[in-house]
């Protein structure tokens, strides 16, 4: 393909605005589901009653993963989907749950598939899907990847195809006011990753960088008070929506190596994975900045800042994010720091990153982040 064409991929429908996730029912009937499968938490559950019962269907609940899900919970619930005989997906959540639920959705669909193996496959089927997000973060409503950690390898698996996204994304601010300051602020920052990785990568288009500019100036204007004013609908509004429109940037452009080392770090030390991101984040900022200067001085502008990694320092700093990794076993961490560059250059994101990393490049990322947190 001519380097300077790109090709896009959207969810076929979006409804959005509070309160819009009374609108199930509709979105239930448009993809023609008799019976939904759906993949939430107990809390979400009794929440939502209401809302769920519009749906007018029989419903077939699946509470039973965790907040990085694993390929024993997409092998538990491929299980229960198929003795549930339902011929829809509902996923409400995080990126735990949709991610769960857009590679059920494929591989019900396609007896004898392996998750890993999706991207080998031009064309695939897939069960419809309805995608509510809870968190203004992962953009996982509208990404064709699925993060799902592999339990033998402990490594993360994100394969990529048309086929994960979801066929109707309902996106309702009021579902996200209830997430605290610590889930407000990782998910945030991780989404702002999502959109700065997208605007750098070397796989941007004209049509992804539109999106990722967008994403900056929302979530930039908006993480702050989102933090602080937790019930404030309308930055959530914003947080949300940027959130969404990182997804679409890296979607069809690419993160690089802030999730690229961010994937292992969390599965190897149990962190969500929004905070190992914001994390990184600086480090690759100060790695790669000096070949995408010009890139950066546009997010700075769309940030309203001087200097893009000032920024992101300080967030972190404002939002608490040594204390929420003060237990981690540093003698650990640096005996596993091989393992965590060998993981990290196995996965997603090193090829499309403007300036490539090499094994010396990613061990001293690593470092950094041990003496900035130890003082040694």
């Amino acid at each position: 393909m001519n380097p300077l064409v790109s090709t896009m991929y959207f969810a076929p429908q979006l409804i959005h605005g509070a309160g819009s996730v009374k609108n199930l029912g509709i979105a239930c009937r448009t993809v023609q589901a008799t019976s939904l499968f759906v993949l939430l938490s107990e809390r979400t559950k009794n929440s939502l009653a209401d809302a769920l019962s519009s749906t007018g269907v029989p419903l077939h609940y699946f509470t039973d993963f965790q907040s990085e899900p694993t390929t024993l919970h997409l092998q538990h619930a491929l299980g229960e989907f198929k003795k549930s005989q339902a011929d829809g997906i509902l996923a409400i959540g995080g990126g735990s749950a949709l991610d769960l639920a857009k590679a059920l959705s494929v591989l019900a669909a396609n007896s004898g598939l392996a998750f890993c193996d999706i991207p080998q496959h031009n064309s695939l089927k897939k069960i419809p899907l309805i995608a509510v997000p809870t968190t203004a973060g992962t953009g996982s409503e509208v990404t064709k990847v699925a993060v799902i950690t592999d339990t033998k390898k402990n490594r993360k698996l994100n394969p990529g195809h048309p086929a994960l996204i979801p066929n109707i994304v309902v996106l309702d601010p009021e579902l996200t006011v209830s997430m605290s300051p610590k889930v407000t602020a990782e998910t945030g920052l991780d989404a702002l990753a999502h959109a700065i990785e997208a605007f750098v990568s070397n796989l941007a288009s004209p049509i992804s960088d539109s999106f990722a500019l967008e994403a900056i100036r929302l979530i930039g204007r908006s993480i702050r008070t989102a933090y602080h004013e937790p019930g404030n609908l309308k930055v959530r509004d914003d947080m949300l929506r940027g959130s969404l429109f990182a997804g679409l940037a890296f979607s069809n452009s690419s993160t690089n190596l802030a999730h690229a080392t961010a994937r292992p770090l969390g599965t190897r030390f149990q962190l969500p994975h929004g905070l190992s991101v914001a994390l990184l984040h600086p480090y690759v900022i100060s790695f790669g900045k000096d070949a995408a200067c010009e890139r950066y001085e546009e997010i700075a502008k769309a940030l309203g800042v001087d200097n893009v990694l000032a920024f992101i320092n300080e967030l972190n700093e404002e939002f608490q994010l040594k204390e929420a990794i003060k237990h981690i076993d540093w003698e650990q961490f640096i005996t596993q720091i091989p393992l965590l560059v060998e993981d990290a250059l196995s996965g997603n994101g090193i090829k499309t990153n403007r300036k490539i990393p090499t094994t010396e490049d990613i061990t001293g990322i690593y470092q950094k982040l041990l003496t900035d947190f130890t003082g040694g």
